[in-house]
């Protein structure tokens, strides 16, 4: 790629001036000077669009629509912003299909509508706004439409997670990953394409032959990157490979192969750490700082959880590392130094299962500070 870093203002005009001979004046304010430097002007904005136009042509450099454009090429599509799909209970058996009822916080509240009925007083309530906003609220809701004798609406369990666009550099991964491996009738990156297509699908590990021939495991997080719900996996076993026809070619599976959905097991971390704070801080304080470094530390964990190793497509390994907790909680403002870290009371780095039988991602347990 060429370099139009140096094809700046001040660049180009030195540039010109050293193509000027020294017996003409050249001085600033000159009107040789004056002169080139207008062509200098244009020239640096034409550099700049020819900047943009060389990134926009290249998968790893492209962004936005120019990146959209390459992705076509491995058939690829940019992920659309998904709604978050929630359980909602009522003091009333139904509760009308289209029914809207808004969360009680403030300026973050949002809508969601009923769109199935589950019976007992429990109902599928459907975001209207997509991403990941409508995972975030549980608690008492306000009906926007008129419900007669409704008394009672909690909104509680996330159903499907609702996502948001998909980025830039996930989209290039899965770009470049779909020029590399390219996906076909029922191969490790045609499964991996299938199912993280599915909305509200976040990550998925593949286990060909995994109880025998013919035998696949999908393991699926959501796209809040936790172990799926008990509905997302229905749908995914739905679109793959739907029960009670398994192996007969139903779903995306090839003929013969039986798929059985599962999501992984959710591993509690405790933490305990011995922390030094700086002046005017209360370690107290920290707590609630602290717990959401270490949360978002391990949320990284699981959202590489499917990436596989170099030894094969199916090969995968999660670790929770010590000296990367630390380093979370380091970064917190006030924590000057974090020393006798655990996990699960050893100062060992753990490492989760990752076999066909047994899939594990870490999860925030409980953490006790301590000053020093």
């Amino acid at each position: 790629m060429i370099d139009f870093d140096t094809k700046t203002y001040r660049a180009l005009v030195n540039t010109m001036l050293a193509r000027v001979p020294n017996s003409l004046d050249k001085r600033e304010g000159s009107m040789i000077q004056t002169a080139l430097g207008a062509g200098a002007y244009a020239l640096e904005e034409f550099y700049l669009d020819l900047d943009k136009v060389q990134r926009g042509g290249f998968i790893q450099t492209a962004v936005g629509q120019d990146l959209e454009n390459l992705a076509v090429i491995a058939n690829v599509e940019r992920y659309p912003a998904s709604p978050a799909v929630r359980l909602g209970e009522f003091n009333l058996d139904t509760v009308p299909i289209g029914a809207r009822f808004s969360t009680i916080d403030g300026g973050d509240s949002v809508n969601f509508v009923v769109t199935a009925q589950l019976g007992g007083g429990r109902c599928q309530l459907t975001c209207e706004v997509p991403g990941v906003i409508g995972n975030q609220y549980t608690g008492p809701i306000l009906p926007i439409t008129t419900i007669p004798g409704l008394s009672s609406a909690q909104i509680t369990d996330i159903l499907v997670a609702g996502d948001n666009e998909e980025t830039d550099e996930s989209l290039r991964g899965r770009t470049i990953s779909a020029l590399r491996e390219r996906p076909f009738g029922g191969n490790v990156a045609d499964y991996k394409r299938v199912v993280l297509a599915i909305d509200g699908v976040g990550g998925v590990q593949v286990y060909p032959t995994w109880n025998g021939g013919g035998t696949v495991k999908l393991s699926v997080l959501g796209s809040d990157w936790m172990p799926a719900s008990a509905q997302l996996v229905e749908t995914v076993q739905n679109t793959v490979d739907p029960p009670p026809n398994q192996g007969l070619g139903y779903g995306t599976a090839p003929i013969g192969a039986q798929v059985t959905v599962a999501v992984p097991e959710a591993v509690s971390i405790d933490v305990a750490a011995t922390l030094v704070v700086g002046a005017g801080y209360v370690l107290s304080q920290l707590q609630n700082q602290v717990e959401q470094a270490i949360s978002a530390y391990l949320l990284s964990v699981r959202q590489s959880w499917d990436t596989p190793t170099p030894a094969g497509l199916t090969d995968y390994s999660s670790w929770v590392y010590v000296a990367r907790l630390t380093a979370a909680i380091l970064q917190v403002p006030g924590v000057v130094n974090a020393t006798g870290v655990t996990l699960n009371g050893s100062t060992a780095d753990l490492q989760m299962t990752e076999t066909g039988q047994l899939q594990q991602v870490p999860v925030l347990g409980t953490v006790v500070l301590t000053g020093a």
